[in-house]
């Protein structure tokens, strides 16, 4: 049987990722695995057809709303670590596309476990493929999708 020493949780604030944390929580418990518990913040672009033309990516950054969502993220994460008795040190907040970022930091961190809610908030995600789904691809390591009550 394998033996889980890192745990990798991601959330979007969604009560589906509540379900997912108390989950990650339960088998960390079991294992007596690390847990982490990860936020990633969409990247606020703006598109604008020059940057396509010149660089290939469509939009423009914006750091004040980049930084707003930022710390509003980081203060949504410390609640909910709060209210589930999570160390803030495990608490981490990354800017960028989720299913990059959550493989990315799994990796990083070595987490041979990552916990993700098979649903989140975007009823978009259903038709175009949901982040739960490219982590299962992506990931180099075992993923548990929880699934959430409705």
């Amino acid at each position: 049987m394998h033996h889980y020493k890192t745990i990798l949780v991601a959330i979007d604030f969604s009560h589906n990722s509540e379900q997912a944390l108390q989950r990650a929580k339960q088998v960390a418990q079991v294992y007596s695995a690390d847990l982490q518990v990860i936020h990633v913040t969409e990247v606020p672009t703006y598109p604008v057809l020059e940057d396509v033309a010149i660089t290939g990516i469509a939009g423009v950054w914006d750091d004040q709303l980049g930084e707003k969502l930022y710390q509003a993220s980081l203060k949504r994460l410390t609640q909910m670590a709060d209210a589930q008795n999570i160390d803030h040190q495990a608490c981490h907040v990354i800017t960028g596309i989720p299913r990059i970022e959550i493989t990315a930091r799994a990796q990083q961190i070595g987490a041979d476990l990552i916990v993700i809610g098979r649903r989140g908030l975007s009823g978009l995600q259903r038709l175009i493929g949901s982040t739960a789904d490219a982590v299962i691809h992506d990931a180099s390591c075992d993923v548990l999708a929880v699934n959430l009550k409705e």
